[in-house]
């Protein structure tokens, strides 16, 4: 189990199979994607999720406070595993 599966698990999340997909995918960034790119990402591993699927997974990851939004000025949101500390 990666860490932002973990993170949803342990707040009582429902994991589904496309949900684990895109947990998995932003576990494993060392950049900070926006939605469509983490679409193009996780539709690579699983041909069936929508770009749909992905905006309300990460929306649903925020709001649990599991993943962070950024806005690098560039009109894009972009997420990252949430944290505690800060880093550019």
């Amino acid at each position: 189990m990666d860490r932002i599966e973990k993170l949803c698990a342990d707040r009582g999340m429902r994991m589904t199979e496309q949900r684990r997909v895109i947990a998995r995918v932003l576990s494993n960034a060392l950049d900070h994607p926006d939605v469509e790119e983490l679409y193009r990402r996780a539709s690579a591993i699983d041909p069936h999720i929508s770009i749909a699927t992905v905006y309300r997974t990460v929306r649903l990851f925020e709001e649990a406070g599991v993943v962070e939004k950024h806005d690098f000025g560039d009109g894009r949101s972009r997420y990252e595993e949430a944290g505690d500390d800060h880093h550019d």
